[in-house]
């Protein structure tokens, strides 16, 4: 996750509350989680769609991991 600065994370958070009507915390919280994985890469980020949507069931995890990459300007392979 040091590939991000607290800039982008909190940019990327600051999006997700808006989008998927979420607190600034739970975003952020949720952010973090698919920036990790996206550090990680592989099966670590299919992982992170799944935690997503297991913490809120409002949130589709898979378009979530792609917002948030989107947003942090990660490219997947």
């Amino acid at each position: 996750m040091n590939e991000y600065t607290e800039d982008d994370l909190g940019n990327a958070a600051t999006c997700a509350a808006q989008s998927y009507d979420l607190d600034q915390d739970e975003a952020r919280s949720l952010v973090d989680l698919v920036a990790g994985a996206l550090a990680d890469g592989g099966d670590a980020i299919d992982d992170a769609a799944w935690d997503v949507q297991d913490r809120d069931a409002r949130i589709d995890g898979q378009d979530f991991v792609e917002d948030v990459a989107t947003n942090l300007g990660y490219d997947f392979p």
